[in-house]
C-alpha cells in the first residue's frame, strides 16, 4: 500500500489544503525549512567527518591492543626462559601461584564500606557464608539500584541528595549526579506499605525553564518539585519561608546496597537471521553485516547501544540486530498512538472532523507549535494529528492521547497488534527519565510490527491505515532514514530524539521490496550529527539488504536496457 495509492480527503497532492491548520503553519514554518535545508547541506559531510575521525581512533586503539598483546606475549616467553623451573607444566604452575597470591591479597583487602551489605563481618576470615540480600527500604537505595544498574558510569558517589515531602509524608525525591557531565537525575518515589517504588523521573538541565520538568510531574507534591534545583532552596533561606514556602526536607544519605553497576562498554551486536529464507540470504547478508558494523563502531567509539530491525512487507519475514533490546521510545511513539485513534475513528467513537481544544494539562515544550496557543484553543482531530506526526507537536500528541483515553488504551492496542513489548508510561515530553522503567520504551521489532500492520492495511481498516500512511508521508522534518536512501525513493516516516537517544522508523517504499524499518539507540553521543550519521549509516545498510548487491542491480539493468533497445 503505498502513499500514492492513500485518499485522505481528496489525494495525496490535494491533501494539504483540506487541513484547516495548515495555511497558519505556513509563515511560520518557512523560514524554518529554509534554515534546515541551508544547514542540510553540510550536515553529512560533517556526520561523515566524525564517524571517520572516530574509525581512526578505532583503529588507533586497534593497533595498540595488538602491541600490547605482543608485549604481554614476549614476557611470558622471556619469563619462561629465564625461570629455572624444569617443566612448562611448572611454569605454569608457577604463573598459576602467583595469580592465587594475587586473588588471596584482593580477597583480604577491606571491602569498599559503601558497598559492604548489612550484617557482614570481615573479622571471622573462616566466614564462608553469603548473607542474604536485603531488602531496600529506604528512597536512595532504590534509586541507587535502578541508575546504577542501567546507566553506565554511575557509582555510590552519584547520589547526592535525598529530599522528604512535607506535604506527603509517603513521597521522596533523590538526586543522582550522571557520569561525565551528564547532568543530574532526579527520580521521585512513593513508600507502599514497608518498601518504596520509583514513580517518576526526569534530567534537571533546565534551571531557567523549569515548566519544562514540571510536565510529567502532576502527581508528585509540589514541594519535591521545587526542589529539583537545589539552589532554588537556598534562594528561599533556611527558615523554610518564602515565596511558595513549599521546601522539601533535605535528609542524610543513608546506607546503599550492594549493585552490580552497569559496563561503559556495550553490549556485543547480536544479529537475528533466523527468519530469512534461504534463497534471499545472500542478498540480505551484506547489508545485514553493514548494519551490525555500524552499530558495533558506535558501541567502540561513544558507548552507545543502537538495535535495528527491518521487515519485508511482501515476503513477510525479518531481521535485525539488536532487535529485542528495549529502548526509549521518544516520538517514534506517536506511531502507536496514531494506530490507536484510528481505531476510535473505525469504532464510530471520534471522527476527523471533531473540534477537540486543548487543555492545561497537554502541554509540553519540544516540538510543534501549539505550545504558543492558550489552552482551550480547538482543532480538529485531523489537524491534531497532522500536527502530530509532521511537526511531531508535543501538545498536540498529547491532546490525542487524552482522547482515546490514556496510555493504557495505546498500551492494548499495541499488545493486540503482537508489540507486547511497546510501553507507554505517561505524557509525551521533550525531557528523558533517568532510566527506562519510568519512561516510554519500545523494542526495533515491536514498531517494526506496528508499522507492518500499518503497510499491510490491518492496523486499522484498510481506508483508516491509507490515512495513516498519508499523514507520514507528509513528515517533512529532517529524516536521517530518508538521508539513507537514493533520492527517488520514498519513506512514510517519524523520528524522534531525547538526550542521547536518537530514534526514527518508517515504510520504505523500494520498487521491488518495500520495507518497514525501526532505528533505535541510547547512551552514546550528545552530538546530534553523530545521532543522525548513526541512523543514515544503518538506512543506507538496509536498503542495501533489501536492494541487493549494487553488481547485480547493474546486471539486471543492462539487461532490461538490452532487450528493449
Amino acid at each position: 500500500m503505498r502513499p500514492r495509492d492513500a485518499d485522505l480527503t481528496g489525494g495525496h497532492r490535494e491533501k494539504q489544503s483540506d487541513f484547516t491548520v495548515i495555511k497558519r503553519f505556513k509563515a511560520w514554518l518557512s523560514e524554518r525549512w529554509s534554515d534546515q535545508g541551508n544547514a542540510s547541506s553540510g550536515t553529512s559531510e560533517r556526520s561523515r567527518r566524525l564517524f571517520a575521525e572516530a574509525r581512526r581512533r578505532r583503529r588507533t586503539r586497534r593497533v595498540v591492543a595488538v602491541l600490547s598483546v605482543s608485549l604481554i606475549g614476549a614476557l611470558l616467553i622471556l619469563g619462561y626462559a629465564l625461570s629455572t623451573t624444569a617443566s612448562i607444566g611448572g611454569y605454569l604452575a608457577n604463573l598459576s601461584g602467583e595469580s592465587s597470591s594475587t586473588a588471596s591479597r584482593e580477597e583480604e583487602a577491606p571491602a569498599d564500606p559503601e558497598v559492604i551489605s548489612p550484617g557482614t563481618s570481615d573479622s571471622d576470615p573462616d566466614q564462608e557464608s553469603i548473607p542474604e540480600p536485603q531488602p531496600d527500604t529506604s528512597p536512595e537505595a532504590v534509586a541507587y539500584r535502578l541508575v546504577a544498574s542501567e546507566i553506565p558510569g554511575m557509582d555510590t558517589d552519584s547520589i547526592t541528595g535525598v529530599y522528604k515531602s512535607k506535604l506527603d509524608p509517603s513521597w521522596a525525591s533523590v538526586h543522582a549526579e550522571g557520569p561525565r557531565e551528564e547532568g543530574t537525575y532526579v527520580l521521585f518515589l512513593q513508600r507502599e506499605n514497608d518498601s518504596w517504588k520509583a514513580r517518576k523521573s526526569v534530567r534537571a538541565d533546565e534551571p531557567e525553564s523549569p515548566q519544562y520538568e514540571k510536565v510529567i510531574l502532576d502527581e508528585v507534591p509540589e514541594d519535591l518539585i521545587e526542589s529539583i534545583y537545589p539552589q532554588g532552596i537556598a534562594a528561599v533561606g533556611s527558615s523554610g519561608t518564602g515565596q511558595s514556602g513549599l521546601i522539601a526536607e533535605p535528609v542524610e544519605t543513608g546506607e546503599l546496597p550492594a549493585v552490580e553497576e552497569t559496563l561503559a562498554e556495550p553490549p556485543e551486536p547480536e544479529i537475528d537471521a533466523s527468519e530469512i529464507p534461504e534463497d534471499e540470504r545472500e542478498r540480505v547478508d551484506e547489508g545485514l553485516e553493514e548494519a551490525r558494523q555500524e552499530i558495533e563502531d558506535y558501541a567502540d567509539d561513544y558507548e552507545g547501544t543502537a538495535g535495528v530491525y527491518v521487515q519485508d512487507v511482501n515476503g513477510g519475514f525479518g531481521y535485525g540486530v539488536n532487535p529485542d533490546e528495549t529502548f526509549f521510545g521518544a516520538s517514534v511513539m506517536k506511531i502507536p498512538l496514531l494506530v490507536a485513534v484510528f481505531r476510535k475513528i473505525d469504532e464510530g467513537e471520534i471522527s476527523l472532523e471533531d473540534p477537540v481544544e486543548t487543555e492545561p494539562g497537554d502541554w509540553a515544550g519540544g516540538a510543534g507549535w501549539l505550545q504558543w496557543e492558550e489552552p482551550g484553543t480547538p482543532h480538529l482531530v485531523q489537524d491534531h494529528l497532522w500536527m502530530m506526526m509532521t511537526q511531531s507537536d508535543n501538545v498536540a500528541t498529547n491532546a490525542m492521547l487524552r482522547l482515546v483515553g490514556g496510555p493504557e488504551y495505546v498500551n492494548e492496542v499495541a499488545k493486540d497488534m503482537g508489540a507486547s513489548d511497546t510501553f507507554l508510561y505517561q505524557k509525551v515530553t521533550s525531557e528523558r527519565a533517568a532510566v527506562l522503567e519510568l519512561d516510554n520504551t519500545t523494542t526495533p521489532r515491536d514498531m517494526a510490527t506496528i508499522l507492518g500492520k500499518i503497510a499491510s492495511g490491518t492496523a486499522a481498516s484498510r481506508e483508516s491505515c491509507q490515512k495513516m500512511i498519508e499523514i507520514m508521508s507528509q513528515n517533512e522534518l529532517q529524516s536521517s532514514i530518508k538521508d539513507g536512501l537514493p533520492e527517488d525513493v520514498e519513506a512514510s516516516k517519524k523520528g524522534g530524539w531525547l538526550y542521547k537517544v536518537y530514534d526514527e522508523a518508517g515504510i520504505v517504499w523500494h520498487e521491488d521490496r518495500p520495507y518497514v524499518i525501526a532505528i533505535f539507540s541510547k547512551h552514546g553521543s550528545e552530538d546530534v550529527e553523530v545521532g543522525k550519521a548513526l541512523l543514515r549509516g544503518i538506512s543506507e545498510a538496509a536498503y542495501k539488504a533489501q536492494d541487493g548487491p549494487e553488481d547485480s542491480n547493474s546486471e539486471d539493468s543492462e539487461s532490461d536496457s538490452e532487450s528493449t533497445s
